[in-house]
C-alpha cells in the first residue's frame, strides 16, 4: 500500500469515529473525540514524532532538528469536526503532515530545524462559540471569560476540558513566542469545484478570503392582498426580491469574490396579506479586501434606490469586517516552485474558508496549499479525494518542508527525486 493510499486509509477509518451513524460529527472534548485523538497520537509516533496534548489540547507532534527545542516549522490541521463534516476536514492535513514528516526522515532529510504537526481542537466552533480555540491559544489570543461558554446541553468549555483530562486555567500555557514558529504552512481539500475543472490537483493559496456581512431589513405595509390595489402596496417581500436580483447582478462583476443572500426572515401573515416586514443577510467574500468593500457600497447603494423606488424603510447593518490573511510571498513562491518540480501547472485561489492559519500569521509567516476534492460542494459527504492527487501534495509538501526545515534556499533534489515511501 502506498503512502497515500495509507493517508486515504487513515481518513476512511477517522470518518467511521463519529456521534451519529448517518454523518460526520465529532465535537471538541467528546468521547469520540478522544477515541479519534488516540488513533492520530499513535500515527504521530510511529512516524518517529514525539507525541504530547499541549495545555489547549491540542495535539502535537515534533521530530527535533539539530538544536534541540529550538524554532520549529507547523504543519496544522484539526480532528474534530463541525456538524456534517467533509471526511478530509481538518484531518487530510494532520495526516499529511504525519506522512510527509515520516518520508523525510526516512531519505535522511537533513533538518535543522525542528518540523511540528498539529492538530488544533475547537476549529469550527461546532460546540462552543470559540472558533479556532486550539490556534487562539497559541498565539495568545484567550479570553478567560470563554471558559464559561457552553455548549447546547449547558456543558461549559471548562467542564468540557476538565472531562477530557485537561486543566483549564493552564490554557494559556499553550502560547507560543514570536520566534517558536518559523513558518506555518496548510494543505487542506478544496471546498469547491476550481481545481476540478483546471485539471490540477493542487492549488497555491495566495491568501484566506475574508466577508464582509450585512443584515438589511424593509419595512412596508401589511395590508390585505384583495383590496390594495398593488400601485398603493408597500410590499417588503417583493422588494427584498428586486434586492436578490440586485446581488445576483453585481456578484459576477468582479472576479474572485462572491456575493450571497441567505437566512430570510418574513413577516409571518396569512396568504391573502402582503408582507410588511422582512429581514436577510448578504455576505461578501472575497480576498481583495478593496474590490470586497467595493461590492459592500454598489450593493448599499442599490438596496438604497430599491427601498426609496418601492417606499420601503431600510435599515442596514454591518457585521465585523475583518481583513483578508496574505500569505507570506516567499512561501506562496516556495509552494509553486515545488508544484511544477512535481510536473503540474501552477494554479492560485484563495482559500474560501478561515482557518487556523489567520491566528497562527500572527507569529509566523504562513503558506497554503489545497488539493483537488471531486465533486466537492463545501458541505457534508460530498467530495472525494482521489490517491493519485495525495501524492503529488505528498511530493509539494515534503519539498517544502525538507526546504524550510534544512534552512537552504533550494531545494534538495533527493526529496523528489528519490523513491516514494510507505508507512
Amino acid at each position: 500500500m502506498s503512502t497515500a493510499e495509507i493517508v486515504i486509509e487513515r481518513i476512511e477509518r477517522l470518518a467511521r469515529i463519529s456521534a451519529y451513524t448517518w454523518n460526520l460529527t465529532r465535537r471538541v472534548f467528546s468521547p469520540r473525540q478522544a477515541e479519534a485523538e488516540g488513533l492520530v497520537l499513535a500515527w504521530m509516533e510511529g512516524a518517529g514524532l514525539s507525541a504530547r496534548r499541549d495545555p489547549a489540547g491540542n495535539l502535537v507532534g515534533r521530530i527535533e532538528g539539530s538544536i534541540p527545542g529550538g524554532p520549529a516549522i507547523v504543519i496544522g490541521g484539526h480532528v474534530d469536526t463541525r456538524a456534517d463534516a467533509s471526511r478530509h476536514d481538518g484531518t487530510l492535513g494532520v495526516l499529511m503532515g504525519i506522512a510527509a514528516v515520516e518520508r523525510m526522515v526516512r531519505q535522511g532529510t537533513p533538518l535543522h530545524y525542528a518540523v511540528e504537526v498539529i492538530a488544533f481542537v475547537e476549529d469550527a466552533a461546532s460546540r462552543f462559540p470559540v472558533p479556532r480555540l486550539g490556534s487562539r491559544a497559541v498565539v495568545g489570543r484567550i479570553d478567560p471569560h470563554m471558559l464559561d461558554f457552553d455548549d447546547d446541553y449547558g456543558v461549559t468549555l471548562r467542564q468540557a476540558m476538565e472531562a477530557h483530562g485537561l486543566d483549564p486555567e493552564g490554557l494559556t500555557g499553550a502560547r507560543r513566542s514570536v520566534g517558536d514558529v518559523l513558518a506555518y504552512v496548510e494543505v487542506a481539500a478544496e471546498a469547491g469545484p476550481t481545481l476540478e475543472q483546471s485539471g490540477s490537483p493542487v492549488g497555491v493559496v495566495p491568501a484566506l478570503t475574508a466577508s464582509s456581512v450585512l443584515r438589511i431589513t424593509l419595512k412596508g405595509a401589511a395590508v390585505d392582498a384583495a383590496t390594495v390595489p398593488m400601485a398603493f402596496r408597500h410590499d417588503a417581500l417583493a422588494g427584498m426580491a428586486e434586492c436578490v436580483l440586485e446581488a445576483e447582478r453585481i456578484g459576477p462583476s468582479r472576479d474572485r469574490a462572491t456575493v450571497t443572500v441567505g437566512r430570510v426572515d418574513a413577516q409571518s401573515v396569512p396568504v391573502s396579506v402582503v408582507t410588511g416586514s422582512v429581514t436577510f443577510a448578504v455576505i461578501v467574500q472575497s480576498s481583495d479586501d478593496d474590490g470586497r468593500h467595493a461590492i459592500v457600497a454598489e450593493l448599499v447603494a442599490a438596496f438604497d434606490r430599491i427601498a426609496g423606488r418601492r417606499r420601503l424603510e431600510i435599515a442596514i447593518e454591518r457585521g465585523i469586517d475583518p481583513d483578508a490573511t496574505r500569505c507570506d510571498p516567499g512561501l506562496v513562491g516556495l509552494f509553486q516552485r515545488a508544484v511544477e518540480a512535481s510536473g503540474h501547472p501552477i494554479v492560485q485561489l484563495p482559500h474560501g474558508i478561515t482557518t487556523d492559519a489567520s491566528n497562527m500569521s500572527v507569529v509566523a509567516p504562513i503558506g497554503s496549499v489545497l488539493l483537488r476534492c471531486r465533486g466537492s460542494v463545501g458541505w457534508g459527504s460530498a467530495g472525494s479525494v482521489e490517491p493519485a492527487d495525495v501524492e503529488v501534495g505528498l511530493d509539494v509538501l515534503t519539498l517544502v518542508l525538507g526546504v524550510l526545515a534544512s534552512g537552504s534556499d533550494t531545494a534538495p533534489a533527493a526529496i523528489l527525486s528519490g523513491r516514494r515511501q510507505s508507512f
